[in-house]
């Protein structure tokens, strides 16, 4: 392949089918070629602009063959199926290098094309079908920001609440919302509940300077003073301390399950996405609204973070957003970011996870006692995963009237959202993703135990016993 300065494409068979692919590389300034017999068609399409040869496809004209051994990509697409046979014998032995496309008037053929040298096959069927999903596609995304722009001019003034003690992709998602928000004449602001912790994410906040509002049990009240409030990387609730009980979301935007019970103006929940920050960056595409370079490295952080750097399970619109951001970014930013100084504190938690371990059938599961910051929990679990033989952890801690658990697995069959949430989903809350989850468990009667000590003993081993039942364990 690496004798072609650029890519030639080449097309056999310019009925419909070839003609609309033709012309599409055509307009996409790329270079393409047909070969065509028929004289009057040859005419018809040099009008067009088309570079043409006359002649037959099995032709031993020196021009034929030339075009064949010298295209990157060679698209066989007559309306016979015997006679695409052939043809695929044929320019494969003259070009077993080129990337061979073939029509398959059935598809049980299919199969056999493959394992004769075609690189794709396509079918009158599967082309309908992708053309349709590709149309259904865009209807979606067309609908999806006109209802978000009724939604948000439906009010003067936005409340963007994300969970408690946001991550990446909720900043980056928050960010997004209220620049499109901006650009609809609408005000906003950013709200989260609990505390910024991880080093990661202040380094993330302090150096994209974003302009966040804390709220707590003494200025809830600042919700009334909104029009409208969405939920962003949040489905309910139940994830976030700073909702008045009488107030509901009328915008949620988000990739986890919608648990909330909400009469909303805006529902765009799609749990097969990797991260919110990748819908945001559908949205901002179709609104048509420019980035600036501290958006874009937000964005792809989030994506890059919720994705667990992409190991985890992407969707198509998780990449295409990648493409779109990727240039866009601060490379040099993102690298602060991802490469924060450890404070003392958190410092501190991870000696603390790794000196009072225990190991049982291969788990490893750690109880760290009182904590002044629950985000030290995801980097002492990560901390350990890392060592040498460990593939599942759970790190725990108490802070305030709440325990808070952060687990982390290397083993692919392990779904820790769902075994935490099968854990302790009924006396708290709990959920995540496949590799990375957490839960969250109200004290109760535990929490008027004065003697921290005995605290932390009772309640390290309920969370153990019940962690090992839901991996049949106990």
């Amino acid at each position: 392949m690496s004798r072609w300065c650029s890519m030639m494409y080449l097309v056999l068979g310019p009925g419909t089918v070839g003609f609309t692919i033709a012309s599409a590389l055509k307009e996409r300034g790329e270079t393409v070629t047909i070969i065509e017999k028929e004289a009057s068609r040859v005419k018809e399409l040099k009008e067009k602009g088309f570079a043409v040869i006359e002649g037959d496809f099995f032709s031993a004209a020196s021009a034929v063959r030339r075009a064949i051994e010298q295209s990157s990509v060679i698209f066989i697409l007559t309306g016979k199926g015997e006679t695409n046979s052939k043809l695929l014998t044929y320019v494969y032995d003259l070009n077993p290098y080129a990337f061979i496309v073939v029509r398959a008037t059935r598809p049980k053929d299919v199969k056999e094309l493959k394992s004769r040298g075609a690189g794709a096959v396509i079918t009158p069927q599967t082309a309908m079908a992708e053309v349709a999903l590709q149309k259904l596609h865009s209807i979606e995304r067309i609908e999806r920001a006109r209802r978000l722009k009724q939604g948000l001019k439906r009010g003067e003034r936005v409340g963007i609440i994300m969970h408690d003690n946001p991550d990446p992709d909720a900043i980056a998602s928050a960010m997004a919302l209220q620049r499109i928000a901006d650009k609809q004449g609408v005000s906003s602001d950013i709200l989260y509940g609990g505390n910024i912790g991880h080093q990661q994410n202040k380094v993330f906040v302090n150096l994209l300077g974003i302009d966040l509002v804390r709220i707590d049990e003494y200025n809830k009240y600042l919700l009334r003073g909104y029009d409208r409030l969405a939920f962003v990387d949040l489905s309910s609730d139940a994830n976030t301390s700073i909702l008045p009980s009488d107030i509901t979301p009328d915008i949620i935007i988000d990739h986890h399950p919608k648990s909330g019970d909400y009469s909303l103006s805006v529902e765009d929940v799609r749990s097969h996405i990797g991260a919110v920050s990748t819908m945001l960056t559908e949205y901002l595409v179709d609104f048509d609204i420019e980035l600036n370079e501290s958006l874009a490295t937000a964005l792809l952080y989030g994506i890059m973070t919720d994705t667990n750097n992409f190991r985890r399970r992407i969707s198509r619109e998780d990449v295409e957003a990648v493409a779109w951001l990727q240039t866009k970014v601060d490379q040099e930013m993102l690298s602060k970011i991802e490469n924060p100084t450890i404070s003392s504190e958190v410092l501190d938690i991870i000696g603390k996870a790794v000196l009072g371990r225990e190991v049982v059938n291969g788990y490893v599961i750690s109880n760290v006692g009182y904590i002044s910051n629950r985000d030290s929990l995801p980097q002492a679990a990560e901390y350990l995963l890392n060592l040498e033989g460990v593939s599942t952890v759970l790190v725990f801690g108490v802070l305030n009237d709440s325990l808070y658990i952060s687990a982390r697995t290397k083993d692919i069959k392990l779904h820790l959202g769902q075994t935490l949430e099968e854990a302790f989903g009924t006396i708290g809350s709990a959920g995540g993703h496949v590799s990375s989850a957490g839960a969250r468990i109200p004290l109760g009667i535990f929490g008027m135990i004065d003697d921290k000590e005995i605290l932390k003993s009772l309640a390290g081993e309920a969370i153990k016993k019940m962690f090992l039942k839901a991996v049949d364990v106990y």
